[in-house]
């Protein structure tokens, strides 16, 4: 194999593999910026993320010394944060809302909602919800039913007997 030919295929490797780097570059990027506005979250209450996790979309983590849990979620047009102090928590369960979808030869049920809701010991509180996946928002899932029934396990595992 002459240089010019070596040349002209590293040229080209190059080329193809310029939009994978880069978007794994976006990612990157985008995943710092969620932890650390979770991070920016958790300090405003005083507390300090030991354990989370990043998705496309949401960011959710524990500060285990304070038992506080927090949640963001960014979309196109809003940032939802949101917390929960894991002493007030009576129990912890993932929560799956299923759609019927019926045509003339197939009859399935997709997920139109997949939320972690948390009920309180107080019974004056209404529940909170944890919304990870919304079918309107998002075509397809993304992983979000292993991280959701993680953090419910997590979770459960940090509230008082």
């Amino acid at each position: 194999m002459n240089l010019g030919t070596a040349i002209t295929g590293a040229i080209f490797i190059a080329i193809f593999m310029l939009p994978f780097i880069f978007m794994l570059q976006g990612r990157k990027k985008k995943e710092k910026q969620l932890l650390q506005s979770i991070s920016t979250v958790a300090n405003n209450h005083h507390c300090k993320i030991s354990q989370h996790e990043l998705c496309e979309e949401f960011a959710i983590g524990l500060d285990e010394t304070a038992n506080h849990l927090f949640f963001l979620k960014k979309t196109a047009d809003q940032e939802i944060a949101q917390h929960v102090n894991l002493a007030e928590i009576k129990s912890c369960k993932v929560v799956k809302t299923e759609r019927s979808v019926n045509s003339k030869d197939v009859n399935y049920k997709s997920i139109k909602n997949l939320d972690l809701q948390f009920s309180f010991l107080d019974k004056k509180n209404s529940d909170l919800l944890f919304s990870f996946y919304d079918a309107e928002e998002n075509m397809e899932l993304n992983g979000e039913i292993q991280t959701i029934e993680k953090w419910a396990k997590i979770v459960n595992n940090h509230l008082k007997p």
